[in-house]
């Protein structure tokens, strides 16, 4: 029988250098399957930019597959709005798999662009889900999060930068007719994107795995008790788990964090995977070209300079309180305004 593992992105070209970064990281890790299958969601990407990742594909005999990226909130009749000025809504192509892919595709592990694969995938790819139709690491979230976004008390909220999703039961369970009612239900305004509309569709249908296979750069930044402290989280893994999972990690995510200048390809950058990505870039065909230019505003270095200079117990209280109460009053007035407008017009 094939060992065959089939992986799905969605990029456009100014991410071009970062997906080819993430894709060889895959190959050059992952040499025990038999086959595997690279699935991009391009918008747009140049035939310049193809033919490169064509290229590194065909160096580790792989294969990659470019689909059109579809207008997902007008073919699924999402309605959604904007929540912040420059967001798009690709990203929730990566909830519709069941009906994007050809139906011989079972299972899918879907990678955001900004990831690091750094183990070998057997073990995770071959899980039994146990009947859930997806897997997934949980994030680190308050409990007033859970409640304004309306999950059950026997949910966790999970990142949806890596998801391993069971197509067939995806579909079974007509699991994006429930993302398409959980938008509706909210007026569009689905705040952290397709991530709440996943997690709010899945609900207690998400297998919770071993936090390494989403090793996201918190848990890189701070300690395991001041991770708790920012965030108030009460449903999240042990000390122990987070210490496994960022000594030994399978997959990083080179997400943000306020204690960080800039993500790994940016210039400047002092995110604790810098070198990391950099040795894998070096095996694209990007390898030459610059980092991505600090494009910080004024206000964004004012804050960095604060961050760098106070007392790093005091920078968390205070970003926690951001988090946690200004930030969820914010969220629930938008939601309230956007339910009230919707019984406004009927």
């Amino acid at each position: 029988m094939t060992n065959r593992m089939n992986i799905v992105y969605h990029s456009s070209d100014l991410f071009a250098p970062v997906l080819g970064t993430s894709v060889v990281s895959v190959f050059e890790n992952n040499k025990s399957f038999d086959e595997i299958h690279i699935y991009i969601f391009e918008n747009p990407l140049s035939e310049d930019n193809k033919k490169k990742l064509i290229d590194i594909a065909d160096s580790y005999a792989r294969n990659i597959h470019f689909i059109p990226m579809p207008d997902i909130n007008e073919t699924q009749n999402l309605g959604l709005k904007d929540v912040r000025a420059g967001w798009f809504f690709n990203s929730y192509m990566k909830l519709y798999l069941d009906k994007l892919l050809p139906k011989e595709i079972h299972r899918v592990l879907y990678l955001d662009s900004d990831i690091l694969v750094v183990d070998d995938l057997t073990e995770l790819w071959n899980m039994d889900l146990k009947g859930h139709c997806a897997a997934g690491v949980t994030d680190c979230l308050g409990e007033r999060y859970y409640n304004i976004l309306g999950l059950s008390k026997k949910a966790y909220y999970c990142n949806s930068g890596m998801i391993l999703e069971d197509l067939c039961l995806w579909r079974e369970k007509n699991i994006g007719d429930k993302v398409r009612n959980y938008c509706n239900k909210n007026g569009g305004y689905v705040f952290f994107m397709e991530q709440t509309a996943f997690n709010a569709a899945l609900d207690n249908n998400i297998l919770i795995i071993h936090p390494k296979y989403n090793v996201y750069s918190m848990m890189q930044c701070l300690t395991y008790e001041e991770l708790l402290r920012l965030r108030k989280a009460e449903r999240f893994y042990t000390k122990d788990e987070i210490a496994e999972a960022v000594a030994r990690p399978a997959i990083i995510h080179l997400t943000n964090s306020f204690l960080l200048i800039n993500r790994a390809w940016y210039e400047n950058s002092n995110h604790p995977c810098r070198d990391m990505y950099q040795e894998y870039k070096k095996l694209t065909p990007w390898k030459n070209e610059p980092d991505f230019p600090d494009m910080r505003k004024s206000k964004a270095k004012v804050v960095q300079f604060f961050v760098d200079h106070l007392p790093k117990t005091l920078v968390i209280g205070f970003a926690s309180n951001l988090y946690n109460t200004w930030r969820v009053n914010r969220i629930r007035k938008t939601i309230m305004d956007a339910q009230q407008k919707m019984k406004n017009v009927r």
